[in-house]
């Protein structure tokens, strides 16, 4: 072989060399800059990508917590795009912990759905507040609002979400009486106050005086409630009402107004709390060593007033189911928003009046 040929069968070889190292890799293979497929965290997806339509814990598998029944499930898909849902309650007594007890749960369920659930608070019942946090919701793009409708003064705010194209679901009390809003749910407050009228009425023997704390005159489940009572009260002459109190649904505020009514009416025979608090006042008539004898109703059995229902301080407590009030409207809005399945316009909560006589039995959890 000449040198010249040589020469050129090892250049022929380098140029293949060459091509095949400058070759695209296969499809199945990562290039080499990246990490391998395996090296990533099990489980995670890339942060642009939906959850798989089968990551979900189905319905039928979602335990409630102790004590709690779930009045909706949620239905079993994950949401084809992200989707958000602001949930809005005051935090300034156990009544709201309760709630936010439920929304906490309905945000854990819907998790794996692609929905993020955001639980908001707002410290007390100044309208203002309110419609400030509702605002600042509709301008944050949430898909749907869930929130204590409070009063008349929120009616503005909730017809601009409505018109805004987000689902705005109400519970506890209603943004007026006019609003837009899709659902309500909770209680009939001015049925409740007259449920709640009537048990003290008869704890008291149908005479005597009494006297009513409730949480905030502007809010408007409170004022049914106490006028619900009212009107059952008001009917018999034999009842006297000695006055009403506001204790911004405070323990501690709705204990100074009790005392101060029992020091000014030692004959004082009731006591009713509309709204947050009622712990306050059963301590109070249970520290005067009055227990029995002056006569305390309200709403709620929640960890605090349980004790005094069971020893008789508390006469009788309509519970509201404040965990659904929480849970259920941030479920039935996935629903309505992932598969178009709308609730109720009004979603009733019955309740159950529990006395020392049954409370353990209703609410075995609190004890």
């Amino acid at each position: 072989m000449s040198k010249k040929s040589f020469i050129a069968i090892v250049m022929a070889l380098m140029c293949i060399v060459l091509l095949a190292g400058c070759s695209s890799p296969p499809a199945d293979e990562a290039p080499a800059a990246e990490a391998p497929a395996a090296e990533a965290p099990a489980g995670d997806a890339p942060a642009t990508e939906a959850p798989a339509a089968d990551s979900f814990v189905p319905a039928s598998e979602i335990v409630a917590p102790a004590g709690k029944t779930l009045l909706a499930l949620p239905v079993d898909q994950v949401s084809d795009r992200p989707i958000k849902i602001a949930t809005i309650m005051v935090q300034n007594n156990p009544f709201g912990a309760a709630v936010l007890q439920g929304q906490n749960f309905a945000k854990d369920v819907l998790s794996d759905r692609n929905a993020t659930v955001d639980c908001l608070s707002v410290e007390d019942f100044d309208a203002q507040k309110w419609v400030t946090v509702v605002e600042n919701c509709i301008a944050s793009g949430y898909d749907a609002i869930c929130y204590m409708g409070l009063s008349e003064a929120m009616q503005p705010v909730t017809d601009k979400g409505i018109d805004a194209g987000i689902l705005m679901y109400t519970f506890n009390a209603e943004p007026g009486n006019d609003s837009k809003r899709i659902a309500y749910f909770g209680q009939d407050c001015v049925i409740g106050g007259e449920i709640v009228g009537a048990e003290l009425e008869k704890a008291m023997g149908g005479e005597g005086k009494y006297g009513i704390i409730t949480g905030d005159f502007s809010v408007l489940s409170h004022e049914q409630r106490r006028t619900g009572a009212r009107s059952v009260m008001d009917a018999n002459a034999n009842m006297s009402l000695v006055g009403e109190w506001m204790n911004n649904d405070k323990a501690e505020e709705a204990y100074t107004l009790a005392t101060d009514m029992m020091t000014a009416n030692p004959d004082l025979g009731g006591i009713y709390v509309t709204a947050g608090g009622p712990s306050g006042a059963a301590k109070a008539v249970a520290d005067a060593g009055k227990a029995g004898d002056v006569k305390v109703v309200c709403h709620d059995v929640l960890a605090e007033s349980a004790p005094y229902i069971a020893d008789g301080t508390i006469q009788a407590c309509l519970d509201q189911d404040p965990f659904n009030q929480g849970y259920h409207p941030v479920i039935a809005a996935f629903n309505q928003l992932v598969a178009g399945v709308a609730p109720a316009e009004l979603n009733w909560y019955e309740g159950v009046i529990a006395t020392p006589d049954n409370v353990k039995d209703l609410f075995p959890e609190l004890f």
